[in-house]
């Protein structure tokens, strides 16, 4: 009989859609419970009753359920995956382990039913899944320079709870390039809604940059709902598309020489490892996952005071084989195999 695992998830994001794949090439059927967010009470109570009713419905014959990110639709399929003696994962992405006053952000903000439930969940979870260590116990960067609390066990007070460093993967024969062709330009990519992503992506800093290399063409892409020339008086080697499609990210990551990842907190950042493979020069503040994943194919800056120093680097000479060594760097640290090895020697443990 085929074995069966259950994926819970609020936004069917490329990485999961990369996770289902996964357990179907470990030859796992995968159910779905999908629980989009919403504000009203009458939708959010909804949300809940079809997540408990899912979990009675799939659970049974399910060998475990992973669920993306740490949230209210976590809660359900957990509890009855522990009533019904079921192995249960949270994955955690960023936003379920962080705490930016500043912003606003994170889960854990304000100490009400939402964080309770948080701790809840990672409490009843048979294992925690991090993308990135310093989702595990904190970064060091992001407190001193931004005063963001972070990492889950400084929000849990288990400390039985079990946390593996299981990096997400990437796909190298999708995210390519053609290595004889020129590359310029600048980009920087996530979905743009509000004020608060502008701040915490350091669209600012991006434009500030921009400022500084007034020559060379900045791209920003993942606009939406909103106008970015309102909130910050863009240079005029700015430009502002809005959010785009997998093939067309491609596309862009392939024209761009550098990608900028400019983000006061991140986990592990999925844009600068596609950009990466695709021959884009990292550019990253030193935060989070960042450092790890660009290491020596970039440059890395602390605040504001080190953009010349960026600038320059744009300019030089120096960057002139690191679009083979970023590509090369992502396929030997985060190809997609190794997250499938993970996750399968992980599988092999709980039998």
């Amino acid at each position: 009989m085929k074995k069966t695992a259950t994926i819970v998830f609020s936004i069917e994001r490329s990485f999961v859609k990369s996770d289902i794949l996964i357990f179907e090439a470990l030859g796992f059927k995968v159910l779905k419970i999908k629980s989009e967010p919403h504000k009203t009470i009458t939708l959010f109570i909804l949300n809940r009753f079809k997540e408990a009713l899912k979990s009675i419905i799939y659970l049974p014959k399910s060998d475990f359920v992973v669920s993306w990110f740490n949230d209210y639709h976590t809660f359900m399929p957990i509890l009855i995956s522990k009533l019904l003696f079921k192995k249960s994962i949270i994955i955690v992405g960023g936003y379920d382990a962080i705490v930016d006053k500043e912003n606003k952000h994170g889960i854990f903000l304000n100490n009400g039913l939402r964080s309770y439930i948080a701790k809840v969940n990672y409490k009843m979870a048979s294992e925690v899944w991090v993308v990135h260590k310093t989702l595990e116990n904190g970064c060091r960067h992001a407190e001193e320079k931004f005063n963001i609390t972070s990492g889950v066990r400084n929000f849990v007070d288990k400390k039985k709870i079990i946390i593996k460093e299981i990096n997400t993967g990437y796909d190298s024969r999708f995210w390519n390039y053609d290595q004889e062709k020129d590359k310029s330009g600048v980009l920087t990519a996530a979905f743009f809604s509000d004020k608060r992503v502008i701040s915490i992506k350091g669209l600012k800093l991006f434009n500030k940059l921009a400022s500084l290399v007034p020559d060379v063409n900045f791209t920003i892409a993942g606009e939406s709902g909103i106008n970015i020339e309102e909130i910050i008086n863009l240079e005029p080697n700015v430009n502002v598309i809005g959010v785009q499609s997998k093939t067309q990210m491609k596309e862009l990551y392939q024209k761009n020489k550098f990608y900028f990842q400019g983000s006061r907190l991140e986990g592990l950042p999925n844009t600068v490892c596609e950009a990466m493979l695709c021959g884009c020069v990292p550019i990253g503040s030193r935060v989070f996952g960042i450092p790890d994943v660009i290491g020596n194919a970039g440059i890395l800056f602390d605040t504001e005071k080190n953009l010349q120093q960026v600038a320059k680097y744009i300019n030089s000479d120096l960057t002139k084989y690191n679009s083979k060594k970023a590509r090369q760097r992502i396929k030997r640290k985060l190809d997609v195999l190794f997250r499938i090895e993970k996750i399968k020697e992980r599988i092999v443990q709980w039998k």
